[in-house]
């Protein structure tokens, strides 16, 4: 009788094991963004969640002291009934590794100084399976490390390349190289406002969606208007990138940029008429760069319309959300 029953226990035992090693492969496979929670089942995502964060996705707002952005404004948005996203904050000068990776979502914004340890903290998040949203001119300014020593120029990262320096998301910490233009897929080059006059309620531009189908551009019109600052960016053709949305300037902006934009040498610059504004990179899309602060499209910064009522595109914060949390 144990003789008959024991091949059965085994094969059952087998079965659960390879349940459990198919199961570990799919939460993997989540985890790095190659596969969608909610194409396992409608409800993926918020078993997903509630195995490991306990609920909803835990969403981490990372701050400097400058830059383009307003991080009490966008965890306000975020936190509001329309989203309810489980969403806090944190000051750069206070944030660790172990804080970014309890965490399933980081946005970066109003950081412009940063040192080469920290951009390094961010990469190593993104490299363990962490989804980072990167906004405007975050990381463009070293913090202490001001010296021109501390920057990549492109004979270093390429042989046969020019004595020009990169930019300053393109680093190096010793002999070794941290390239923050390569996880964003772009290289920051000026802010707008600091190339052209800026006024409050001006039109710039609007939008130019190249990839409809994605989740953090779906249902965006080309017809969107844009207002306010926002960075000027190339995109990073060495790079794994997607860009999914772009400014339509209506005719190519040149400018003369900032002196302190050495990467640029000081010279006037044709930055092109579309202008990379929002853009997807790295392995399962868990990068995502923004150009401009989201959270403005809802906020007192956007100007009225003919009814005399604030415009709002909510579409644009919902889809950052679900985009990076829920596709």
């Amino acid at each position: 009788m144990g003789s008959k029953s024991e091949p059965h226990s085994n094969q059952i035992l087998r079965l659960g094991v390879l349940a459990a090693l198919l199961l570990a492969l799919l939460f993997a496979l989540v985890f790095f963004n190659i596969l969608s929670c909610a194409a396992i089942h409608p409800s993926g995502c918020d078993v997903y969640y509630s195995i490991f964060s306990g609920g909803k996705p835990k969403i981490l707002i990372v701050y400097g002291d400058s830059g383009l952005g307003d991080p009490q404004a966008l965890e306000g948005v975020l936190r509001s009934p329309r989203i309810g996203a489980r969403v806090s904050s944190k000051h750069l000068d206070t944030v660790s590794l172990p804080n970014l990776m309890d965490s399933q979502l980081v946005i970066v914004e109003r950081a412009r100084k940063m040192d080469i340890k920290d951009i390094r903290m961010f990469q190593d998040y993104v490299t363990r399976g962490g989804k980072l949203v990167w906004i405007g001119d975050a990381g463009s300014l070293g913090e202490r490390e001001t010296d021109l020593t501390y920057f990549l120029k492109y004979s270093e990262r390429k042989e046969g390349g020019s004595a020009d320096y990169i930019g300053p998301w393109a680093r190096k910490s010793g002999d070794r190289q941290v390239s923050l233009d390569y996880l964003l897929g772009v290289n920051f080059r000026a802010n707008y406002c600091e190339i052209s006059q800026c006024k409050d309620g001006t039109l710039i531009g609007h939008f130019d969606i190249a990839n409809s189908d994605k989740q953090l551009v779906y249902g965006l019109a080309d017809s969107v208007p844009f207002y306010g600052d926002f960075s000027l960016v190339a995109i990073n053709e060495s790079s794994y990138q997607t860009t999914l949305a772009y400014l339509d300037y209506g005719a190519p902006l040149t400018g003369k940029p900032p002196a302190q934009n050495f990467w640029l040498r000081g010279e006037r610059v044709d930055f092109g008429q579309s202008l990379p504004i929002i853009v997807s990179s790295g392995v399962g899309s868990r990068v995502a760069y923004y150009a401009f602060a989201p959270e403005y499209f809802v906020g007192e910064n956007m100007p009225f319309d003919k009814n005399n009522e604030r415009i709002a595109y909510w579409g644009i914060i919902e889809n950052l959300y679900f985009g990076m949390l829920y596709k």
